[in-house]
């Protein structure tokens, strides 16, 4: 307790009249949600404000996301792979934020599965979103076909669920804990069929900018504390279970405006 105590006390002295953290990511739920809430965005915030440290926090798209913290505009991206922030020379720490999987969904009466590489050949058209990295080897089979779909924007992830229902692609790739929470917010879950996982979990950081090292160190800091008060495990019990259908009524309202689109 004493630890943690000069811990405090000195980082309080250090961030009396310290400006926010920026920290920004585009919408990937439960992980990082509407509202400013998901247990990622959770986690980080109070790791911050835990030791007297305010924190601003921005939703905006991935790629974009990625160029504002190179430019520094930004100190921190959310829910980053080692390979992201070695490829865009940024600075992390050993914190392990949740894991990443590559999770194919189809429309329910598909027969189509995904265990490995070779089984995207026999697909009509694969949709992912512009500017994640899926490994070496999915990126570099989206990048040899030029019909794979790079869905972009906000909520790149909603639109390529809405594609694939209408039938504009017919598999989808990203994490799986996101495409349902997503779907059941668009009312489609029973038309989508989890259809394999190509590869293995990868863990996820939080990405900071070359100059805020300190905030790095800060970040680090506040989980310890955030797993030795306890509240840590509260924030990851709040989000273990996805939430129903118009759970979350601003996350489903605002999925509401790309229906029209493809009416």
């Amino acid at each position: 307790m004493l630890k943690y105590l000069f811990i405090l006390l000195s980082i309080f002295s250090i961030h009396a009249h310290a400006a926010p953290v920026l920290i920004a990511s585009d919408i990937w739920c439960p992980y990082i949600c509407e509202n400013k809430t998901g247990y990622v965005v959770d986690l980080t915030r109070r790791a911050f404000e835990i030791q007297g440290q305010d924190v601003e926090f921005r939703t905006i798209p991935y790629k974009r996301a990625l160029i504002e913290l190179q430019r520094n505009n930004i100190d921190a991206v959310l829910a980053l792979t080692s390979s992201v922030i070695a490829n865009n020379q940024l600075l992390s720490t050993d914190v392990v934020m949740g894991y990443n999987s590559n999770d194919f969904y189809t429309l329910v009466g598909s027969t189509e599965s995904f265990e490995q590489i070779s089984d995207l050949n026999k697909t009509q058209q694969a949709a992912v979103v512009n500017g994640y990295g899926y490994g070496i080897e999915l990126d570099a089979w989206f990048g040899a076909h030029p019909n794979t779909y790079f869905a972009s924007g906000n909520d790149p992830l909603a639109m390529n669920i809405i594609r694939l229902v209408k039938g504009r692609h017919s598999v989808i790739i990203d994490n799986k804990n996101v495409i349902e929470y997503t779907a059941s917010q668009l009312n489609l879950t029973q038309q989508l069929r989890y259809a394999g996982t190509i590869g293995k979990p990868v863990p996820l950081y939080v990405g900071f900018s070359q100059q805020n090292k300190a905030n790095a160190i800060t970040f680090a800091n506040g989980i310890d504390m955030l797993k030795a008060n306890g509240e840590y495990q509260q924030i990851m019990n709040k989000y273990q279970i996805l939430p129903e259908v118009n759970a979350d009524e601003v996350r489903h309202k605002n999925l509401q405006k790309f229906l029209p689109i493809f009416n």
